[in-house]
């Protein structure tokens, strides 16, 4: 078997600093007061991502891989001495977040023009969007925040006023009543490329505080044409039932992108219709069927599909989908079905299984990844407690994880037939802190203990 190392011809200082150029944070607005300045921004930003990339959880982790980065490596970021936390703390709620946008933008683009992000899971170039919380804001912060940027007393607002505020200054903070324990949700839409080997984040557009992501899902199917309407990289669009509407598919079709979304009660006729058409079919009459086994377990898919004479109000919808899963196991077993709706006429059900598992890539390669590895999630956020400085750290994490995602998928590897193996993440981390900073481990006084 295949063991999961890392392509070292893929991780050289010169790859990482290269990729993390891409991103060309000169042209992001510099807040400070000029006079004062001693370290440029681009070079803040620049060691935050690669700090990201080698593990950095905190701003005093970023501090601690300012002293430990290669010489070589400081000089090219402009980093002549160590980077207090607070200096680079401090600028985080100030930075403008969409410019930092553009910053990802222009890194995905790089790598397309790389020919590293070419559909090859998939026959065509398809990103999955979904809802990711990025941090929650506890209520004393949110009431501090309020007295620093109005002329209210933070301290003496009811929820309802609260409510009333945020909207205001900052409308991407959703405000949450646990039986009187006030805090502030920071969500946003996440656009993953899922048809590449490498599942990088292309886009992430908030989610306004006084909706949710059914409300949001337009703007940020328009932010997210705005950005890549040009190339190539969208040709399909998969969503959940929470983010599947009438005008989404309209929006979608108008642009001759085709989609795949998930479909349940809250879509109505369509759903029932589905449901009436499919639910009772048998394997006799399924489109696609396939077994295999996994972790001790038999996982099976069933694919079933229905030819729609009426897209009821659905523009470009020409099939409904059924799948079936059952996972069968010494203790347990369980049997599933999901529906779906698609413009996607020309594929088979192998194809179609393919891209309905691919959708997940987005949380299990993507949302998981910046949770269990970076903690994104964690109720104490580490890094900043302003909502504006959260949608900038989620974005410079974004950036790092792109680079290590990409590096990941040139380093797989042939296990049998049809698998391929692909280092950790743990992996790619301690490589990538090997190369951008010196030993941590002082060998000559290690050494002289033997």
């Amino acid at each position: 078997m295949a063991q999961r190392r890392i392509n070292r011809n893929s991780t050289t200082p010169k790859g990482f600093l290269r990729r993390v150029r891409d991103c060309d944070f000169s042209r992001i607005e510099d807040p400070r007061h000029q006079p004062w300045v001693q370290r440029p921004l681009r070079a803040l930003l620049c060691l935050a991502v690669l700090a990201f990339a080698t593990g950095a959880r905190s701003t005093r982790a970023v501090e601690d891989r300012s002293e430990q980065m290669k010489p070589q490596i400081r000089a090219k970021l402009d980093i002549a001495e160590r980077v207090s936390d607070n200096a680079f703390g401090l600028i985080l709620s100030q930075i403008q977040w969409h410019q930092l946008r553009g910053a990802l933008h222009r890194q995905i683009k790089a790598e397309w023009t790389r020919k590293r992000l070419q559909p090859t899971r998939l026959p065509q170039s398809t990103v999955a969007i979904d809802g990711k919380h990025l941090a929650t804001i506890d209520e004393k912060r949110l009431r501090a925040l309020i007295s620093q940027n109005t002329s209210l007393d933070g301290e003496t607002l009811d929820a309802q006023e609260m409510r009333r505020v945020l909207r205001t200054q900052f409308p991407y903070v959703q405000l949450h009543d646990d039986g009187g324990r006030l805090s502030g949700f920071v969500r946003v839409h996440r656009a993953t490329l899922v048809s590449s080997q490498a599942a990088v984040v292309i886009d992430q557009w908030p989610i306004k505080g006084e909706t949710n992501e059914w409300g949001t899902i337009e703007t940020t199917l328009t932010a997210l044409f705005s950005a890549f309407g040009r190339t190539k990289i969208i040709e399909m669009v998969t969503v959940d039932a929470g983010n599947a509407t009438k005008d989404v598919a309209k929006k979608l079709h108008a642009r001759d992108v085709d989609y795949f979304m998930a479909l349940k009660s809250l879509q109505g006729a369509l759903h029932r219709l589905a449901a009436e058409k499919l639910a009772e079919l048998d394997g006799s009459e399924a489109e696609f069927c396939t077994c295999f086994d996994e972790r001790g377990k038999t996982i099976g898919y069933t694919v079933w599909r229905h030819r729609l004479d009426d897209n009821l109000g659905w523009e470009g919808a020409g099939e409904v989908i059924r799948i079936e899963r059952v996972v069968a196991g010494e203790d347990s077993s369980s049997v599933g079905n999901r529906y779906f709706v698609t413009s996607a006429l020309e594929m088979d059900g192998e194809e179609l299984l393919k891209l309905a598992r691919a959708h997940w890539r987005c949380e299990n390669e993507g949302h998981w990844t910046a949770d269990a590895i970076w903690d994104e999630d964690a109720r104490r956020t580490p890094w900043t407690k302003h909502p504006d400085g959260v949608l900038v750290v989620g974005l410079l994490r974004a950036m790092a994880i792109n680079i290590l995602a990409v590096l990941r998928s040139l380093s797989r590897k042939k296990s049998g037939c049809d698998t391929w193996l692909k280092p950790t993440w743990k992996t790619v981390i301690e490589h990538t802190l090997l190369v951008l900073c010196e030993p941590l481990l002082n060998t000559e006084e290690f050494d002289a203990l033997e």
